[in-house]
């Protein structure tokens, strides 16, 4: 398992590089309005899974400021580690 969530933390690793990297040197075409819509997308997802966390579990498990950017960064990935904490 814990070798499935770095996996996954490397892949949107290069997936946020590669969305960001479109803001800076955008792909020719229509492609960089598909990057910027993708990009917009996984914002989106990310922050209402930050904030589903927040109000579900703000009792039971306190995030620091370095958990936040992971959970907005990494999305479930994260969760799952974070998973151990709540259960502890």
């Amino acid at each position: 398992m814990n070798y499935f969530i770095t996996s996954g933390k490397l892949l949107m690793l290069a997936i946020w590089g590669f969305l960001i990297g479109n803001l800076f040197f955008p792909f020719p075409g229509q492609a960089a309005l598909l990057f910027y819509i993708f990009l917009g997308l996984i914002s989106v997802m990310h922050i209402m899974q930050l904030l589903l966390i927040y109000g579900a579990f703000a009792e039971k498990l306190k995030l620091t400021k370095a958990d936040a950017l992971q959970v907005f960064f990494f999305g479930v990935f994260k969760i799952w580690e974070l998973k151990g904490r709540l259960t502890s």
